[in-house]
Formats: C-alpha cells, structure tokens, sequence
C-alpha cells in the first residue's frame, strides 16, 4: 500500500538535482510544499532527500553541486539519493511506473539471466519487438523484458528460438496483438501448443491431448541435432561449412541462423566459422563482423574481438554497440584510457545510451577520475533509475 506522501515528505528538506521529467521544477516545488517538505534552493546542507531528475542534467558542474559534507551525508545514509521516476512513482502519482524506464539488451539479458547475442536475435528475427531502436541499438520496456522471460523460460524448457517464431506466427489471428506474457503455452518437443478454449492446440488448429506420443525421433524436424533450411537451401546437419558440400544454394539469412543454432548448442569455434564464410561470401557487414567478435570473446579470443569490434566501427562508425563492447573489451585488458575514448565516442553518437554511462563513470573510477566520473554515474541513474546495475552506482556515488 502506498504511504501518504505527507508521510514521507513531512519536515523533510528536499534538494533537486538536474531537469525533472514528469514536471516542471515550479509544479514539483509547489506540490512538495503543498506535503510540508521544505524545498532548498542549493545542492547543500543538511537535506534529507536529494532527487535525480529524470530528463537531463544542468552543465554546471556536479561536484560543485554536490558540497563535500552533503557527499558525506549520502555515504553515511543521512542523506538519501533517490530518483524522481521512483519518489512520484511511490507516492502514487505515476500510473504506469514502468512509462519512461527503458532496457537495452545487456540490461535484459542482466535482468533474465541469459547471453545478451541471445535476446539480440529474439529481436533480430521478430519474436521480441523493441518500443524503439537508436543507432541500431533496440531499447525494450517492462513488458517487453517480462516477455524476454518467457521467451527465455520456453527456450529453457527445448524449445528453438525458429521453431517459435515460426509457429506463433501460424497461430495467427489467435493470438494477434496478445503479449506472450499473456498466452498459456506449453512446449511439447519441437511443438508450441496453445491453450484455448479448455484445449491444448496446435499452430495448425490441430488438437493435442496428453496422452500423444512423443515425436517420431526419425523425423528430421523433431531432432535437436538437425538443422532444417528452407527456401532454396538444403536440408543439413550441424556441420562447418567446409563440411558441406555446396554453399551455392545457401542464403546469407540461412547461414546465419546455421551460426546461431551452433551458438545455441555451444558449437561456438563452428559458429565463427560460419560467420567468417558469412563475410567472405556476401562481403563486410557491420553486424556480422560485430556477431563475430561477441563469439570470439566468448571463446577467449579476446584480442581478435577487439580488432573485429574496431572493424564494425570502420564498416559503421554509428554502430553506437560495437564502441561499446570495444570500450569493455579495452577496459578488461588494462587499456583504460583507450576504454574512455571508446565510450565517450558511443556517447558523442547517443548520449541516452545507459550502458555506456555506467562503464565509462567505472573506468573513470578506476583512474581516480571520481569528479568526472560523478556525472556519469548520475546520468546512468537519470537514464536507467530500474537497472540492475543501479545499486552499485548509489554506492560508488555515495564514496565520492
């Protein structure tokens, strides 16, 4: 139950830090007078609470804004940071508490617990729409990260991420403009089933009761270990591409879901195999050339990441994920200062990149760069309030 917010507010001295989203600074001022909290015109002092706003931060400097007894009284707990999207959310004046938090794929993958590569293709292939895509980085809301679970939960339980997308869209119209969240489905081999109407149903209409056998092991669709192509492609096993006798038919679509099945099953040497007959074939590819480096860092070729992750940048210098992933990359290796430009280069194309804030404001850190670094750990907050990684930029900012 919400607690009546002269209850929180009253004899509280407030400080405001940077633009607020959901009102104007006089409209916040009024209401938070109107619950007896008293508003401090400066960023000093014996404040309770100091709110981050959720739009965007003044270019006055921050550590002059933050006074060094009040950094003080935030690592004692005496004074509480708190977000503005979380103070009017549990006061009860936002409906919709999760309208302006926004995900990335690392903060989903984070949240659900799975590769980032992975909720990266649910999105590539429609089975996870995002509410919008930046520099082609997709950002993700509540619901759609619940439906990241399922699609994680479902995948857990054998289903293949084709299979799904597949066969809920030959479901059709039974599902149409429904969230995956909100259809009762059960895994049954290689087969989605619905729940309607007290049945369970196929994508085809076709019913299903519990007494079925299982799929017939010798059909070449239900095995977990054959990869079914279609269009023009053939029919082939999980095998490298040298393995194949003729890649002619082979469409660069068909390819990459070969790579991405053996990533699946841990295949990950013949998933960059793939990738490189991928490029050699079809030519430089920004996305392909950063999938490839994602697969070699997972098998430990960290310094061959690091080149093809500066390629995609060559190929696509927006490409706002592969300064990124270099920036982490760089920063892992002991090349800090080289990790700062990266990330602050991912920032000059897409400053409300949040991921990119948060591993910046640690790299500043790790130089002792802590004023620097302060600003970003704010922004990563203003940016992302509901992140996984917020506790510990609360903590880091309560250090400085």
């Amino acid at each position: 139950m919400t607690q009546h917010p002269s209850v929180i507010l009253e004899n509280k001295r407030v400080g405001l830090l940077g633009k607020l989203g959901a009102m104007t600074r006089k409209e916040a001022c009024q209401w938070l007078k109107q619950h007896r909290a008293t508003v401090a015109e400066k960023l000093a002092g014996e404040l309770d609470l100091v709110v981050i706003g959720a739009d965007e931060l003044p270019d006055e400097d921050i550590q002059a804004m933050l006074h060094p007894s009040l950094r003080e009284r935030i690592r004692l707990g005496t004074t509480i940071l708190i977000h503005e999207h979380d103070l009017w959310t549990a006061l009860g004046l936002l409906d919709d508490p999760s309208q302006k938090q926004l995900y990335t794929p690392a903060m989903v993958a984070s949240l659900i617990k799975t590769r980032v590569s992975a909720v990266r293709r649910w999105h590539r292939i429609g089975l996870l729409p995002s509410i919008k895509v930046a520099h082609k980085l997709p950002y993700f809301d509540f619901e759609q990260v619940q439906c990241a679970k399922q699609i994680a939960s479902w995948t857990n339980q054998g289903a293949k991420v084709t299979d799904l997308k597949k066969q809920l869209d030959d479901f059709g119209s039974r599902i149409a403009n429904r969230s995956l969240i909100d259809l009762d489905i059960r895994i049954d081999g290689r087969r989605i089933l619905l729940y309607e109407d007290g049945q369970w149903v196929g994508s085809h209409g076709q019913l299903h009761f519990d007494f079925e056998e299982p799929a017939d092991d010798s059909d070449p669709s239900s095995s977990p270990n054959i990869l079914v192509m279609n269009s023009n492609a053939t029919t082939a096993a999980l095998v490298g591409p040298r393995q194949t006798s003729d890649l002619g038919p082979w469409t660069r679509e068909a390819m990459l879901v070969a790579a991405e099945e053996l990533e699946d099953a841990g295949r990950i040497d013949e998933a960059i195999e793939w990738h490189r007959v991928i490029l050699a074939k079809y030519g430089p590819s920004a996305e392909i050339v950063f999938g490839l480096g994602e697969l070699l860092l997972r098998a430990g070729q960290v310094q061959a990441a690091r080149e093809r992750f500066y390629n995609a940048i060559e190929i696509d210098e927006d490409f706002v994920e592969a300064r990124a992933s270099l920036g982490c990359v760089l920063a892992e290796t002991g090349q800090v200062d080289l990790a700062i430009a990266a990330f602050e280069g991912a920032l000059a194309k897409d400053d409300h990149y949040p991921d990119v804030h948060y591993h910046l404001a640690r790299s500043l850190d790790e130089l002792g760069r802590s004023e620097d670094a302060t600003k970003h750990w704010l922004r990563f907050l203003q940016l992302s309030p509901q992140s996984p990684w917020a506790e510990e930029a609360l903590e880091r900012l309560g250090r400085i």
